[in-house]
């Protein structure tokens, strides 16, 4: 497991990830608790000028990373417009210029270096070729890639300011996995022209190649197409260029730990090339270099407004749109990472406003898309960049443009090929092999697959829609495949909290089972209330009763509604009915269920069904119809007087007993909503209820309280402090017109008749197995509750 914990943070989608480096989890992990909209300050202790000096360096290590990289994903993304490597390269480096100093002055991500990356760089790609399917020339892809890039940059601003950010958290990581694979094996793929020399190189290779055929079958060749041996061996110079800078980059931070690999692997692999050219006749063909950076002067160099009625604007959104998605989703992953390493917390929102004025700055500009890149911001927080390294690393491409364009004739095309290669290579993520070969994760793996797949024969725009499907459907399946019952009891074991005699508690226990009491949580679409409709079907069609608790019920539909009514219908033709409790206003308006069903028949009145604030008095109106349906008379409590020779507690006494107890209690008469007692107060007096009915509470702030139990005639309250005084716990509020009787533990002292004596014994005994008896309940109530 912690093999597999580690490879979350070698899932690279626009840099080069170290060895040591955190995992996103453990990131998240530290940044849940700091306040999101807070960047933790450096250490006090160390000075300004330290701090500064750690920018600088920090922003040179990042620079010499990043170079290779942006300048390397321009040439690609322009050799796919079939535009020259030098203009590719300064479109690479203003991309790079532009991102990191929007970022960097805005701040919001402590030592994160932004510039061209692989998922920005192969959408583009993709997008520009289906722009040109359209009928758009060659001449006027420019326009559309500043336009695509302007366009994801508006986008981009527009999820940061409005909080949408926080939507990308949901996108599964199945699909995020494939769509970065899918991007690692299309930038591999866009390199192997570059390990031949170019378009020139592959043309040169293929014909050697046929040549070489023709002669193993023995067959004469034209003068015209001479095989040349030593012409082959001079065309692998770019493809051993790019083994060797790969080695470099692989070896040199075993070797010397302190130097980033890439910029060992930069410095390897271009010493080798121009060894190796150096003994070579000849002067070295220019598709094997850069060429020289295009100056200030050509930026935004073909932009033009003429091709923009032609151009496809309704592709165009759509694609502006995804990519500020994965842009989005690229910058945040890597402002995490920078989190885990800095001990900060990034602030999202304003990161993407950062980052959406980079992207339209840089399109504005002739320059490619990008965002964060791990490799580089790694690398410029170890060498002690905090706050500035984006400025310096940003200000440097700036320089380079201004005054080392030269540099790129002699700088070579496979170097940075390699450059890009490793960033491919590190995008794979392997682990999809392993979700495949267990049970459980092997859905997850064909959706990983799936997207992969979408993204290689089509495009990036096309792999994230198949995600999104794909991530739907398995939303779907899981939330039908899922039961929508929480929890399912009968009236013997969920029962009301009103007060019930003897004759009506053995009653509903004879006839619990016409009780039923179903949780609802989730989704209540028609998957999941379907099988919840197949799960009751034996019990809908009994005269039943059934509680159904929407407490923990997120959504419902129409689906879901209809067949919430097929079932009041058929339950209520076989002489039961569903009671629905505890409605939320967003799910269902007004919180009328029976209401909102009607409104689906208008007319119809072969259902039933009510709806109630509370699951207690849903299940009070089921005891009461099943009460009323065993003895033919609904109970009516507000009528009912039981004097205190027929209490529970005084039932078992004698009647010599009785008359001393009636001696020392005393009347009390509360009418509606005047209170017995509150919590605190250390009164310890037991009421015995003649008539009416009273609430126990328990407040839960000043104006809110749970209900206990309600007690009505025949009853009693207040026990536990009468056997162990102490303040009270609970409120009792009289519901209606009450009249009771005080048993006060003062009046018990002063008296000295045995009677009395014998009395108390009594009533202590008969109130320990009454709590015997609630405490049996409670037991069984915990165990139950112990299920779910």
């Amino acid at each position: 497991m912690a093999n597999d914990k580690k490879s979350e943070s070698r899932i690279d989608v626009g840099g080069i990830v170290p060895p040591d480096a955190p995992t996103i989890a453990d990131a998240t992990a530290e940044a849940v608790s700091r306040d999101d909209s807070v960047i933790a300050s450096p250490k006090t202790e160390r000075s300004t000028a330290r701090l500064l000096a750690g920018d600088v360096v920090g922003g040179l290590a990042g620079l010499a990373v990043v170079l290779p990289q942006a300048m390397g994903l321009g040439i690609v993304l322009f050799a796919a417009m079939g535009l020259d490597a030098s203009a590719g390269a300064l479109a690479g480096l203003i991309g790079a210029a532009a991102i990191s100093l929007a970022s960097g002055i805005g701040g919001n991500t402590l030592g994160m270096i932004s510039a061209p990356n692989g998922p920005v760089v192969i959408f583009l790609i993709g997008a520009l070729a289906s722009i040109a399917d359209s009928g758009i020339v060659t001449a006027d892809l420019p326009t559309a890639l500043a336009i695509l890039v302007v366009l994801a940059g508006s986008f981009q601003m527009v999820l940061g300011l409005t909080g949408g950010g926080q939507f990308i958290k949901y996108i599964p990581y199945p699909v995020v996995s494939g769509l970065v694979t899918a991007i690692g094996l299309l930038m591999i793929g866009s390199q192997l022209p570059s390990l031949l020399g170019g378009s020139e190189g592959v043309s040169k290779m293929t014909q050697i190649a046929g040549g070489l055929m023709i002669e193993a079958m023995n067959l004469t060749t034209t003068a015209n197409h001479p095989v040349n041996f030593g012409q082959a061996n001079l065309l692998l110079v770019p493809a051993a260029t790019t083994l060797v800078t790969l080695a470099g980059i692989y070896w040199i931070p075993r070797l010397l730990p302190r130097i980033p690999g890439i910029v060992g692997g930069f410095v390897v692999g271009f010493a080798f090339f121009h060894i190796v050219t150096a003994f070579i006749p000849g002067t070295v063909p220019s598709a094997w270099l850069v060429g020289t950076i295009p100056g200030p002067e050509s930026l935004a160099r073909g932009v033009t407004l003429t091709p923009i009625a032609q151009l496809p604007w309704s592709l165009m959104i759509v694609s502006g749109l995804a990519l500020a998605v994965v842009a989005s989703i690229d910058c945040l992953v890597t402002a995490v990472v920078a989190d885990a390493s800095t001990g900060s917390r990034h602030n999202s929102r304003g990161e993407l406003v950062a980052q959406g004025l980079g992207q339209i700055a840089a399109g504005l500009l002739g320059g490619c898309g990008g965002g964060g890149t791990k490799g580089s911001t790694l690398t410029a927080i170890n060498a002690g960049g905090r706050r500035w390294p984006a400025v310096v690393a940003g200000s440097g491409v700036v320089m380079l443009v201004l005054f080392l364009r030269p540099v790129g004739d002699v700088l070579p095309i496979s170097v940075l090929a390699a450059a890009v290669i490793h960033v491919g290579i590190h995008m794979l993520d392997w682990r999809i092999v392993a979700w495949m070969r267990t049970r459980k994760a092997r859905v997850d793996g064909i959706l990983a697959l799936a997207v992969v797949a979408a993204t290689l024969v089509f495009d990036v725009a096309t792999g994230v829609g198949v995600g999104a499907v794909g991530s739907a459907l398995l939303f779907i399946r899981s939330q039908s495949g899922a039961t929508a019952v929480y929890e399912r009891t009968t009236g013997k074991m969920r029962h009301s909290l009103r007060h019930r005699g003897k004759e009506e508690k053995a009653l509903l226990e004879a006839h619990s089972d016409r009780i039923l009491y179903i949780e609802l949580r989730g989704h209540l679409f028609f998957g999941t209330v379907d099988r919840l409709f197949t799960e009751l079907h034996e019990d809908l069609l009994r005269p039943v009763w059934i509680v159904i608790n929407m407490r923990r019920v997120q959504s419902l539909d129409m689906s879901g509604l209809n067949l919430l009514h097929q079932m009041a219908t058929l339950i209520t033709s076989n002489g039961g009915q569903l009671l629905f409790a505890n409605i939320y206003p967003d799910i269902v308006p007004d919180r009328k269920m029976g209401k909102l069903l009607h409104l689906l028949r208008p007319g119809e009145k072969g259902f039933k069904a009510k709806t109630f604030k509370s699951t207690d008095k849903a299940l009070e109106f089921a005891e009461d119809c099943l009460i009323a349906e065993l003895t033919g008379q609904r109970p009516i409590v507000s009528l009912k007087r039981v004097e205190i020779d027929d209490n529970e507690l005084c039932q078992l006494m004698r009647p010599k007993t009785r008359a001393a107890l009636r001696k020392i209690l005393r009347p009390v008469n509360l009418r509606p909503k005047e209170r017995f007692y509150m919590v605190g107060d250390t009164d310890a007096v037991l009421f015995l209820v003649i008539k009416g009915e009273i609430d126990i509470r328990l407040p839960t702030d000043k104006y809110h309280y749970k209900r206990l139990k309600r007690v009505g005639p025949g009853g009693f309250f207040g026990e536990m402090s009468f056997l162990d005084p102490a303040p009270r716990v609970t409120t009792a509020v009289a519901v209606t017109e009450v009249e009771a009787m005080a048993l006060d533990p003062a009046a018990i002292a002063k008296s000295t008749e045995p009677a009395v004596k014998e009395a108390i014994h009594a009533l202590r005994l008969q109130l320990g197995n009454e709590l015997a008896e609630q405490m049996r309940w409670a037991s069984a109530e915990i165990c139950r509750l112990e299920q779910w």
